[in-house]
């Protein structure tokens, strides 16, 4: 058969095969053709390096703002990244000669990226740095640059129950405010039951949308607790062990977002239910703030300002003060260093820096290193308080 077939073939054909070839290689361009893997291209899209964005509207609400974001395409982006309910983005900050980041947790659904749009609440805290300045100078378009989403403040149901029991405090209702309009709209499948403890019903946020979501959908039930009156319709106290006991189970998983002091309380709380760790799941602590269980290293170190020699990989050395009653990360901010952030928390590893000599303090609640990192040398800047002389070498890679 393949005698016979060759056979048939004029030879001809077989000797213009090469210079056929020739001619179609030296017709086509130089230039090396712009072609982008569909994995990529799905990459590029949930995983921006920055997001640039612009403020659409600002929403007045009890003691906090809602702010709107939407894609800013005269600087580059045409779309917003999608994201799984109760992840958060970072905001770039520059206030006077500081840059820094501060992550706020989506209160949007999903489903509202698909359309181009984000929502966060910022809520102004005591000497708060960054939340005042958002609160006072964003508005309808103000341009911000953000990071993709990130966190894993998420529902996994490989890992977490059908029942989910979530505590949340003061602007800590974001995220299951996230979670609520997910479950609502269909892409989220698990029943929430909320406890959201505010001081009044005056100080509540988002009291008649989370009123809505309830009404509008059976898997969603909000039990609001006052601590600082009683009224009809509202629980009162705190959302101690016994509250909480009365909505979970072995088969109930808890998820938790609010302050510090919160969380601190939630821990002890937590170990009064007798339920396993695995069902409970808290939220990035936050930017650290020493206190009493802080005692030994504010003993040794209270007051103390030391000396921080920052090498960024751009072959730019700087060397600034620090003081030991904040994050390293925060010193290197006041100084206009632009540097790698984003939970501020000790855990997304954002932040990984080489400590080339000195020591630091990591508190062992934030404490989120690999074994070998602690091992070689790294810390997280977010979360890790000198305790002598430093230098660091930052990763300012991905940076715009």
């Amino acid at each position: 058969m393949k005698k016979e077939f060759l056979e048939s073939v004029p030879l001809e054909k077989f000797a213009q095969l090469i210079p056929n070839r020739r001619r179609i290689i030296e017709s086509a361009s130089a230039e090396f053709p712009e072609y982008e893997y569909n994995a990529n291209r799905l990459a590029k899209n949930l995983h921006p390096k920055v997001q640039h964005t612009v403020v659409t509207d600002v929403k007045e609400l009890n003691g906090a703002k809602l702010f709107t974001f939407r894609a800013d395409p005269e600087k580059g982006t045409e779309s917003l990244a999608y994201f799984q309910a109760g992840q958060y983005i970072s905001l770039e900050l520059k206030i006077g000669d500081s840059l820094l980041t501060r992550p706020y947790s989506l209160c949007s659904s999903p489903s509202q990226a698909l359309k181009g749009e984000y929502q966060i609440v910022v809520k102004t805290m005591k000497n708060g740095f960054a939340s005042a300045y958002i609160n006072e100078n964003f508005a309808a378009g103000t341009k911000i640059d953000i990071s993709a989403p990130e966190g894993t403040f998420c529902y996994e149901p490989l890992r977490d129950a059908k029942k989910i029991v979530g505590i949340a405090g003061g602007s800590g209702i974001a995220p299951f405010l996230s979670f609520a309009k997910a479950i609502a709209d269909g892409t989220e499948d698990f029943e929430l039951t909320l406890l959201y403890g505010s001081r009044t019903e005056e100080e509540i946020l988002f009291k008649e949308e989370l009123e809505e979501l309830q009404n509008r959908c059976g898997r969603i039930h909000v039990i609001h607790v006052l601590s600082d009156e009683e009224k009809e319709g509202y629980r009162h106290g705190f959302i101690s062990a016994e509250l909480i006991s009365e909505y979970v189970d072995n088969d109930t998983s808890v998820f938790v977002c609010g302050s510090q002091g919160m969380y601190d309380y939630i821990w002890k709380e937590m170990e009064k239910l007798g339920l396993s760790r695995k069902n409970f799941r808290f939220d990035a602590y936050g930017e650290y703030r020493l206190t009493d269980r802080d005692a030994e290293y504010l003993t040794a170190h209270q007051g103390k300002v030391y000396e921080l020699t920052v090498v960024t990989n751009d072959g730019l050395t700087h060397t600034i003060p620090m003081r030991c009653d904040e994050p390293i990360l925060v010193a290197i901010e006041r100084a206009g260093i632009k540097a790698p952030s984003k939970c501020r928390s000790g855990e997304c590893g954002w932040c990984r820096s080489r400590l080339v000599s000195g020591e630091v303090y990591t508190p062992e609640i934030t404490e989120h290193r690999r074994q070998y990192d602690r091992t070689a040398g790294y810390i997280h800047p977010c979360c890790s308080f000198p305790c002598s002389d430093c230098k660091i070498m930052i990763n300012c890679e991905g940076l715009e």
